[in-house]
């Protein structure tokens, strides 16, 4: 389950003509790409998309249910009925909850890469990420990367549709070498989303 929060806190990843990129993929063509990217990112205030998840380790353990997004600052993953999966990133925290296990932790939305793509407008010359790989494979973009000095959230790759330049996929590959995926469908982009999705209420908080 830790592998699940990791795989979603590198979602905020991407690019900008400025970003770090590794020596060997630092060229004219990919910059372009990863402009391309940024830009058609930053036209998205909201979007909502139906997911399945899963890891090479367990690949039988597929999750699936719908993503929420609301920029600047809101995400939420809402699981199918038994799981015992919550997510959110809310009021400045990313917030993840294991109903099974009856915990909760609380992480500091800026302290994480996911909080780049929740910002109201991305751009990425930050030199706090690194990208490490570009690459343009027929119908795709794949672009791999990680937060610089901190490998230890493992790597991220996105995938997004080259007509549609909208996010497709993200792979995670952590420490251990186990690679998370995370697939979008039916995505929709700029509709209304009721703020009540991204409010969380610690059900183990005592109420003074």
């Amino acid at each position: 389950m830790i592998r699940l929060f990791f795989c979603l806190i590198a979602l905020g990843i991407s690019c900008s003509a400025g970003a770090v990129l590794d020596r060997k993929i630092d060229t004219a063509e990919n910059r372009k790409i990863l402009q391309q990217v940024e830009q058609a990112y930053n036209k998205i205030k909201t979007l909502e998309a139906k997911f399945a998840q899963f890891n090479s380790k367990s690949e039988d353990d597929l999750q699936t249910g719908v993503l929420y997004l609301s920029r600047p600052g809101q995400m939420r993953l809402v699981y199918e009925k038994g799981s015992p999966l919550e997510f959110y990133a809310s009021d400045g925290f990313l917030i993840y909850h294991d109903k099974e296990a009856k915990e909760v932790s609380y992480f500091e939305l800026n302290q994480t890469p996911v909080e780049m793509i929740l910002r109201k407008k991305l751009k990425f010359d930050d030199p706090r990420f690194v990208v490490t790989d570009v690459q343009d494979v027929l119908d795709e973009y794949y672009v791999t990367a990680h937060k610089k000095d901190a490998k230890e959230l493992g790597s991220l790759t996105l995938v997004i549709d080259k007509e549609t330049m909208q996010l497709k996929q993200w792979d995670v590959l952590d420490i251990q070498g186990i690679k998370s995926t995370v697939s979008l469908f039916d995505t929709k982009v700029n509709i209304p989303v009721d703020k009540n999705v991204f409010l969380f209420q610690n059900p183990y908080q005592k109420v003074k």
